[in-house]
């Protein structure tokens, strides 16, 4: 079977599938433009699946819902396949809603919907160069991308290049300029490595968290979702896990709470605890060091949770992420830098591509010391602001023919601990995608294509862009 793309010249060529990738391809191609998305790994949905990062959060503000168009779709068809029940209240409090989901199923999903598109999949290749700095003419002079697959060195061409790699590997590559990590030392946020248990007793847990609603950070509804909503999400029992870490029990862990969420099954939670600081996303001795310390403290957690904590008693690991999940990693320095100002005073922009209601969530770079950066959380969130994210966060200074999408946009470091969740991240993808198509019919470079046609086709396409 023929397993090389059909053609080395296509109008657009998104770089990585993830969320972010996964949209942007499915839009460049129902929006008419031959489109190849190349990925690393063996399937679509990056850190959601080979990552077990879940669930989504948020599609929603306070009082609405944000984050529509492609996205909802995404979510919708996990929907019909019982692989999500679709958008619950945060019993956590953090945010209005998380969306739980089946990270198998949206492998599946993501594969179908990307080739009903149109779209061709390109697996197990590496991007290694990239040129996106050519004359504007309507061929594919100067849009080159070398790629490694299977020890074979491709050159794939496009009009428009899409760099949803979640590092900015194509602009960076492409003489792009970027920032990694805060102003004041370069850090950024640690890493975690996610884990999913099964066997976890909902009942023994609720039955707990009813009588004990203290040790809980709770939504604005208390302790009564507990009760009635069969997918809960938790975050607590601080002075149990400070209990464990004084007495070394946790290794080099530093956490402020237990936290963890049910799946699309009652009895499957996906723990999120593990955190590992001051590691370099774009060097693999750091990360290889970070994957070693993350799963020591990943056994060290679980065995944690079966005897301190209600419902995990005769719990057990089904699976464990297959590399550590980035929070943090290169940002463009586009058109528009989003700052966190932006974001806090729920900025309107007249290039918005999208909307979020993310708050700011910084998880401390360097430990609990720096707990102050997580100060805008659920007050931020109560009062039901949300942001605009502008077109020309997509656009990186200095390129042509190149857009980006998900956690690499153009922001601040304190505006990317709001921008860089999942829901987000498809809805910079949709746009993205949409744009390049746009550029590809217009002849022109996706810097100037008109703002007025792209956003009229999101929002024909379902995007809420306020």
């Amino acid at each position: 079977m023929n397993t090389e793309p059909r053609t080395s010249q296509w109008d657009v060529i998104v770089v990585g599938g993830g969320v972010a990738g996964t949209t942007a391809a499915i839009s460049a191609a129902r929006n008419g433009a031959s489109t190849l998305l190349i990925e690393k790994d063996a399937c679509l949905g990056g850190t959601l699946t080979t990552c077990l990062v879940g669930p989504m959060m948020t599609f929603h503000s306070a009082t609405e819902q944000v984050i529509r168009g492609l996205p909802q779709e995404i979510v919708d068809r996990l929907i019909e396949l019982g692989a999500s029940p679709g958008h619950v209240l945060d019993t956590s409090g953090y945010v209005a809603t998380v969306t739980p989901f089946d990270a198998e199923t949206l492998k599946l999903v993501a594969e179908r919907m990307v080739r009903e598109a149109g779209a061709e999949i390109l697996y197990h290749t590496l991007l290694t160069a990239a040129t996106v700095a050519g004359p504007s003419s309507r061929g594919g002079a100067g849009r080159t991308l070398t790629a490694t697959h299977r020890g074979t060195i491709t050159e794939l061409q496009a009009k428009v290049v899409i760099d949803a790699t979640g590092d900015a590997d194509v602009a960076a590559r492409a003489g792009a300029p970027s920032d990694l990590g805060r102003p004041e030392d370069g850090l950024v946020q640690p890493v975690s490595l996610m884990f999913r248990v099964t066997g976890w007793d909902k009942e023994s847990f609720t039955t707990y968290a009813i009588a004990h609603p203290d040790v809980l950070r709770l939504s604005r509804h208390g302790a009564e979702p507990y009760k009635t909503q069969p997918l809960i999400a938790v975050a607590g029992f601080s002075d149990v896990l400070r209990e464990e870490m004084a007495a070394g029990h946790l290794g080099d862990l530093q956490r402020e709470h237990v936290l963890f969420f049910n799946t699309h099954r009652p009895d499957e939670v996906t723990v999120n605890m593990s955190r590992v600081t001051a590691v370099n996303p774009l060097d693999a001795h750091s990360l290889t060091e970070a994957e070693v310390r993350a799963r020591e403290q990943v056994f060290a957690i679980m065995d944690f949770l079966r005897r301190r904590i209600p419902g995990f008693r005769h719990a057990r690991i089904a699976a464990v992420g297959s590399r550590v999940g980035v929070r943090e990693s290169r940002r463009i320095i586009g058109d528009v830098v989003l700052t966190g100002d932006d974001i806090r005073r729920g900025r309107s922009w007249p290039d918005v591509i999208a909307r979020s209601a993310y708050p700011i969530d910084i998880h401390a770079p360097t430990g609990r010391k720096d707990e102050a950066l997580d100060e805008y959380g659920d007050d931020f969130v109560s009062q039901g602001t949300t942001y605009q994210i502008p077109y020309r966060a997509l656009l990186p200074r200095d390129t042509e023919h190149l857009l980006v999408a998900g956690r690499c946009i153009s922001t601040t470091a304190e505006a990317h601990g709001a921008t860089r969740v999942s829901p987000t991240c498809m809805a910079t993808g949709q746009a993205a995608g949409t744009a390049a198509a746009l550029a590809v019919h217009a002849g022109v470079t996706p810097r100037r294509i008109d703002i007025k046609d792209l956003q009229h086709t999101l929002r024909h396409q379902g995007a809420d862009l306020g």
